[in-house]
């Protein structure tokens, strides 16, 4: 009966006040369930920057901030990372030195405990915002024509404003605009062409964020200036006269052009000479003085002889009969 000793023992462990125990039993579970909603949990959230319009910052910032949330397990497992929304950072309220984000800022569920919030050490460098006034060069990548130049190339408004950091803005020295192509360019033209932002970190004084200013652009070009000469006729007797060649060479002068007008035709008379007698008092006789007059012909469209010139227009001659 001895060995049956034990097995009564236990027996009456488990049977004998149940209710008791069951009751304890109910508790522990309960008691356990409790203890186990006490929990920790991190979640990522974004790190929201509000910019500080007199000042810029210089440091890179992390993009998300880490938060550690404590309480019951039941309300924890329930939250997501949208629950807390997002830190806020307030650059006009941040110093110089360590970031600092507030706590504050993140939304707060309730039945939940702030523990710490975890983010990469950086160190706030700011600048301070300035306007400047930049040149204009515009983009010009224009051909002209062989018998042309290009002159000067002329923008308005000159200069336009810009607003950033004093360290961005001590790297520009100019604005460009939009290029501005031409081929085989006779004439000058203008056109209107958007400026361009130069670098990230700066952008156009009174203009909004997406909008870019406008400048007129004016390219001005002219004909190159040439000449041709020619051996012009006198209508003079030198055989009778000395002092006075039977042709005298003149330069035709003015824009390339209109000279290749001359080239088209050379087998015509372009130049006339006309003869006109001198003061008789110029020189003592038996010399005289003549004059000889030149002039483009009507050969010649009137236009373009409006725009070429002769040199001289007029020759002095001092002249002697040939001794017979």
């Amino acid at each position: 009966m001895a060995r049956f000793g034990p097995l009564r023992w236990l027996s009456g462990v488990l049977l004998d006040h149940w209710g008791t125990k069951a009751t304890a039993l109910v508790l522990a579970v309960v008691f356990f369930m409790v203890s186990r909603d006490d929990v920790t949990r991190e979640f990522i959230i974004p790190l929201r920057v509000m910019a500080d319009p007199d000042r810029v910052l210089l440091s890179d910032l992390p993009e998300t901030v880490t938060v550690e949330l404590h309480g019951s397990w039941t309300r924890i497992n329930r939250l997501s990372a949208s629950d807390l929304g997002v830190a806020t950072l307030d650059l006009q309220e941040a110093e110089p030195g360590p970031l600092e984000v507030d706590p504050a800022s993140i939304v707060m569920p309730q039945g939940v405990l702030f523990r710490s919030i975890v983010y990469d050490r950086v160190d706030l460098r700011f600048d301070d915002v300035v306007e400047r006034d930049f040149p204009i060069k515009p983009e010009v990548q224009v051909e002209v024509h062989a018998d042309y130049e290009l002159v000067s190339t002329l923008v308005d408004p000159p200069r336009i404003r810009l607003r950033g950091g004093k360290r961005a803005l001590q790297e520009v020295s100019s604005l460009r605009t939009e290029p501005i192509e031409r081929t085989g360019l006779t004439e000058s033209f203008e056109v209107r062409k958007s400026v361009l932002l130069p670098r990230e970190g700066v952008a156009f004084a009174g203009f909004g964020a997406d909008e870019r200013p406008e400048v007129t652009v004016r390219v001005v070009v002219r004909p190159k200036v040439g000449e041709r000469r020619l051996e012009v006729p006198l209508p003079v007797d030198s055989e009778r006269l000395s002092g006075i060649p039977a042709t005298y060479s003149v330069a035709i002068r003015g824009p390339l052009p209109s000279l290749r007008h001359l080239d088209e035709a050379r087998e015509r008379e372009l130049v006339i000479a006309a003869v006109r007698m001198g003061d008789a008092d110029e020189v003592k006789p038996p010399a005289s003085v003549i004059y000889v007059d030149f002039s483009l012909t009507d050969a010649i469209d009137a236009d373009v002889r409006a725009r070429l010139a002769i040199e001289p227009e007029s020759k002095r001659f001092v002249v002697r009969p040939v001794p017979q």
